[in-house]
């Protein structure tokens, strides 16, 4: 018991030593002169501070584990709601994390050892807990070991998308469209603000048909504003949002006042929108009317869906069947910026996600000469294209450049045309 108690106050110990070197090094920064630190010397600190916040999260999640198997799982979230000033729901979440990584060591490991992200270590738990109930123990190690593999290389975005693929190649497609349904939420509350903040949960099949009009109308307004009225993409977001149900009920569009008190309207009517989204089918799947290994039936960047959901609305306007035993598209060009309905179409199947390094931005993306710029003669076609998110596209207007594609990443860095570190100069218009 003694001994016990001497490792506690060793372990305790050695956490408030840690404690007072990172108030000493934010006091260092914080003096005149702090920061005088090269970019380069800034960019390690980063690293090994996050690698560090990395290490302590996963110390924690232990420490809740041990807790929580003395006391029970509702004292242990008390506690860590108390000693991180957090919320009750990320407490239960930490939690149901240890309890969740007990029969995935290297997981445990990677996230004690600061490689892995609280966000990452979860998306693999809640994964491998999947395949493990649908398929038996021992089909879980080899994906714990994969999903492990495209966090360190990839990042979360990208293994998000691979543990929802995984989880769908597992489940019945009939069993887990029940599970989604069920699944299904939406509420609200008032922040500290008193703004009305929300979250909701839909399947892909309705979520993807959501996202598709609410985007669509985003983009009209984003567009629709210019010069001193231009706004961030997520503030015209929240004005599509409520334009759509406000138009649900009376039909009316938003209508947005002056300087001076004259109202007027400011964005295109809603009724118009006539938003599409895109399946990616297999012909096989499509004709047997469900997938077997190695086959897809999915929406870029939702994630598998029912071959028989899509069957039922091969037939209305809003969707389009990319069936990948069709023409090919790679010859396919246009000299002007317009792009072929082909290339648009596949540019979609391939996933929408920003082309660059460190960016899982998916939404609101715009297509971008990447080899060969337009104005130097660059044609409109699939390999002289590519998606990049609202800011980089700026950036690479402003100058900037893509690099050399990652081999394990599939992305390009997004290289600073002027003097290292510094954006380049404006244009003047």
């Amino acid at each position: 018991m003694f001994a016990a108690m001497r490792d506690g106050l060793e372990m305790r110990d050695g956490l408030e030593r840690m404690r007072a070197q990172v108030a000493a090094l934010n006091d260092q920064l914080a003096r005149p002169g702090g920061d005088r630190l090269s970019a380069g010397e800034v960019r390690k600190l980063v690293e090994t501070v996050g690698m560090l916040r990395r290490a302590v999260d996963g110390l924690l999640v232990t420490l809740a584990g041990c807790v929580a198997a003395g006391t029970g799982r509702r004292e242990a979230a008390e506690l860590v709601t108390r000693a991180t000033g957090g919320s009750p729901g990320e407490a239960q979440s930490i939690v149901s994390l240890a309890h969740d990584l007990d029969g995935l060591p290297r997981a445990r490991h990677a996230l004690i050892q600061g490689h892995l992200s609280v966000a990452q270590a979860r998306t693999i738990a809640e994964t491998t807990g999947a395949v493990r109930t649908a398929g038996g123990p021992e089909t879980s190690a080899p994906v714990e070991e994969r999903l492990l593999e495209c966090a360190r290389r990839q990042g979360l975005g990208v293994l998000r998308v691979e543990a929802t693929r995984t989880r769908a190649a597992v489940e019945d497609p009939a069993a887990r469209a029940r599970r989604q349904h069920a699944a299904r939420s939406l509420c609200t509350w008032t922040d500290v603000d008193g703004m009305v903040t929300g979250r909701f949960r839909l399947p892909p099949e309705t979520g993807a048909q959501v996202r598709a009009v609410l985007d669509e109308h985003t983009r009209r307004i984003f567009r629709s504003r210019t010069g001193a009225a231009r706004q961030p993409i997520e503030a015209c977001a929240a004005d599509a949002l409520v334009d759509l149900l406000r138009s649900a009920t009376t039909g009316a569009g938003s209508v947005r006042r002056t300087r001076r008190g004259a109202a007027r309207r400011a964005e295109p009517p809603v009724a118009g929108i006539r938003p599409v989204v895109h399946v990616v089918v297999d012909h096989a799947a499509l004709v047997r009317g469900a997938t077997v290994d190695g086959e897809r039936c999915e929406i870029p960047g939702v994630g598998p869906v029912d071959v028989a959901w899509v069957r039922e609305l091969l037939g209305q306007a809003f969707l389009t069947a990319v069936i990948r035993k069709g023409r090919d598209i790679r010859t396919v060009a246009h000299l002007g910026r317009r792009v072929p309905a082909e290339v648009r179409t596949a540019l979609v199947a391939a996933g929408r996600c920003c082309d660059v390094e460190g960016c899982a931005r998916a939404s609101y993306l715009e297509l971008d000469h990447c080899e060969i710029d337009h104005a130097k003669g660059g044609p409109t076609s699939l390999w002289n294209l590519t998606w990049l998110c609202w800011e980089h596209h700026h950036r690479k207007t402003r100058g900037w450049r893509l690099g050399p594609r990652n081999p394990h990443t599939g992305k390009r860095p997004l290289l600073p045309a002027g003097p290292a570190g510094r954006d380049p100069p404006r244009r003047r218009s």
